[in-house]
């Protein structure tokens, strides 16, 4: 299907995402909401297989009715009578594989919490009957703003279901089935489980727990082989943290987490610090199982001449066992009796996390009494062993009373083992610390998300994932967004001298730079021209930056001559001149 075809007259094809084993998923933009969309569009050449197409509602059906911040949503199922396909919540990030395979491995806190928001994605899937049966991380996308949504319910099934193979197919991925599905058994809720706890166990090592040339090859290794310690590869991970890992992924359904909230609870635990532990039937990486000879068995090994002698054998072993039986009871009784009760010492398990009915559920097999007193707690969920006396590991009589306390809200009678529920803090404009501290006041899972902003102070908070007055409980996951300084890019000055001041203006917003002060100053060039600048050519300032500039004004103008005055010279002063001789001389009287 090529870019820009438009499917049902309303989706135009942008570009393919991804390819699976029976569709292909395009990014499309819907031409009435003006969005984008992923669309799951069935490969045609299982259109006409009755068993694809039946596989292909389901995964719509089941995924249709989730709706949740860690899980992929449905818009809408189409089929007409060329495609069929599925209109998706087109998320922008990356795979939890492709982030695995590009990191290595991943830091253990962020393990936790990615883990963690799988579970809550998880644990709303459950409580509507629906087990996704193939998680894995290829299915579990990061948005930017550090988000997990799982995606492709393309197995998912009701929880009635009772095998993971349609036909001769067997679906999932073999690096991250449990040992029920490699056997193609019953799976439930704790299969999900299992596999997350083999995506965990890849995040924090980098490494897949199983690897083989064949895929039968690798399912063989779940069922019969131990994985290798996490922390043999990953030394720097809490021990509770492996406790974790390894009680997910056990092999036995029966010691695995009941469900993802208990996990969830001690991801909490994990990640707060709180110890974690796990006690497994397994020593290193040896499966201790008990060897059985069936009656089947033994007939084969033996011939027909050989009855006589077994059926001596068989005599010979019970009369030895009956004389052993006979002798254990002796004992027993006489060290009743010498020891005071015959109650054995034994290890005190950790209920710590456990509700009323999984501790319970814990000392079924023993003598240990359990009592329980209602504990008011703002941290941990109603319902959860909050501490106990005496606590966990410390050796008891098999016959003990053992004293639990349980989480109670103020009301005080909420044993249920449901999370408390409370409204979202609003952490705008608050400062990082202080959000955080909120947070984890109420024992919830957070992650931070830098951002770079050039509005807000430094690590205070610009939004946050639920919204303030969002109802929620401590199994959710809460994003916060702080703000962090812009780096600002480095840009080279301009030579600007000579140019116009329109020409040099322009030159500084085309380098990422802006002008600053501009100064007139009297030239013999052009108006406007530049005569100087207050930054050299050449030097890198960061971006934005301001540069002054001094303008000529124009030629500097010449004075019109100025008249000089008139100057007058005196005419000299005449004196009578002295006439000496005699009296009237020069003339007649």
């Amino acid at each position: 299907m090529t870019n820009g075809t438009l499917i049902g007259n309303r989706y135009e094809i942008v570009e393919t995402i991804g390819k699976g084993g029976m569709a292909i998923v395009y990014k499309a933009k819907c031409q009435i909401l003006n969005r984008y969309v992923a669309l799951k569009v069935l490969r045609p050449e299982y259109r006409e297989d009755k068993d694809f197409i039946s596989r292909f509602k389901v995964e719509a059906q089941s995924a249709g009715s989730l709706s949740h911040p860690n899980v992929v949503s449905i818009y809408d199922v189409v089929q007409d009578d060329e495609l069929d396909y599925i209109v998706m919540e087109y998320v922008e990030g990356v795979t939890l594989k492709q982030y695995i395979e590009a990191k290595g491995n991943i830091p253990w806190r962020e393990a936790v919490d990615y883990a963690a928001q799988i579970c809550a994605g998880l644990d709303h899937a459950h409580k509507k009957g629906i087990v996704h049966k193939d998680i894995k991380p290829h299915n579990v996308i990061i948005t930017r703003e550090g988000t997990l949504k799982i995606t492709d319910f393309g197995i998912a099934k009701v929880m009635s279901s009772s095998t993971i193979t349609t036909g001769n197919t067997t679906m999932g991925s073999v690096h991250y089935f449990s040992p029920e599905q490699a056997r193609g058994g019953y799976t439930d809720v704790k299969t999900d489980i299992y596999s997350l706890g083999v995506v965990l166990y890849e995040m924090v090592t980098g490494k897949l727990p199983f690897e083989g040339d064949t895929a039968i090859a690798v399912a063989m290794q779940h069922i019969e082989k131990e994985a290798i310690l996490p922390s043999v590869l990953a030394p720097d991970i809490p021990k509770s943290l492996e406790n974790v890992i390894r009680r997910a992924m056990s092999k036995e359904k029966a010691m695995r987490y009941d469900s993802v909230m208990q996990m969830l609870v001690d991801l909490k635990k994990v990640y707060t610090g709180n110890e974690v532990t796990f006690a497994s039937n397994v020593t290193g990486n040896t499966i201790v199982t008990p060897i059985i000879k069936t009656e089947e068995n033994d007939t084969e090994n033996l011939s027909s001449s050989d009855s006589s002698n077994r059926k001596k054998d068989i005599l010979s072993v019970l009369a030895g066992t009956a004389a052993g039986i006979v002798l254990v009871v002796l004992l027993f009784f006489l060290g009743y009796f010498l020891i005071g009760g015959g109650a054995a010492d034994i290890p005190l398990p950790n209920f710590v996390g456990l509700t009323a009915e999984e501790a319970k559920e814990q000392v079924k097999d023993t003598k240990l009494v359990l009592t329980f007193e209602e504990e008011e707690s703002d941290t941990v969920a109603v319902g959860t062993i909050i501490r106990q006396e005496p606590k966990a590991e410390k050796k008891v009589k098999e016959n003990a009373t053992i004293k639990l306390f349980i989480s109670a809200d103020k009301e005080g009678d909420n044993t249920s083992g449901e999370l408390k529920t409370f409204s979202m803090p609003d952490l705008l404009n608050k400062n990082r610390a202080d959000a955080e501290e909120i947070l984890r006041k109420d024992d919830i899972v957070f992650s931070v998300v830098e951002e770079e902003s050039e509005t807000v102070w430094e690590d205070c908070v610009l939004r946050q994932t639920p919204t303030a007055g969002t109802e929620i409980d401590a199994a959710t996951t809460v994003t916060i967004y702080v703000g962090v300084a812009k780096e600002k890019e480095m840009a080279e000055v301009p030579n600007l001298l000579g140019l116009s001041l329109e020409e040099a203006k322009e030159d500084l917003l085309g380098a990422g730079l802006n002008w600053g002060n501009i100064i007139e100053a009297e030239s013999n060039k052009p108006a406007g021209t530049v005569l100087s600048q207050s930054i050299r050519p050449g030097v890198e300032l960061k971006s934005e930056t301001s540069i002054d500039l001094k303008v000529s004004k124009g030629a500097k103008a010449t004075p019109e001559p100025t008249a000089e005055p008139a100057v007058s010279t005196p005419a000299p002063t005449t004196k009578p001149s002295i006439v000496i001789g005699p009296p009237n001389a020069g003339g007649a009287e």
